[in-house]
């Protein structure tokens, strides 16, 4: 089994489901390490560093590949706030 990796850091647990639901979608397998920690406590995360996004080494380069892609201008074109007819 390869070496698991740390990827991203983040403060709070929603950023980092968002994270990891991204890299999901793209096929690659991550954990998050200390994520329960800093939910029972967000005074955690600056003990522990975050919370920790880890990926397999072999996937490293892909998964932040994959967070560093900005998606916004797709959203450009989207109709939101109108019913469809």
């Amino acid at each position: 089994m390869d070496e698991y990796v740390t990827i991203a850091t983040f403060d709070k647990s929603t950023d980092a489901h968002i994270a990891l639901g991204r890299l999901a979608a793209e096929g690659v397998q991550a954990l998050l390490f200390d994520d329960n920690m800093v939910q029972m406590d967000w005074l955690y995360a600056i003990a522990l560093g975050g919370i920790k996004l880890r990926v397999q080494r072999v996937d490293a380069t892909r998964a932040r590949r994959i967070l560093a892609t900005d998606y916004s201008r797709d959203l450009d074109d989207v109709d939101v706030g109108k019913p469809e007819r």
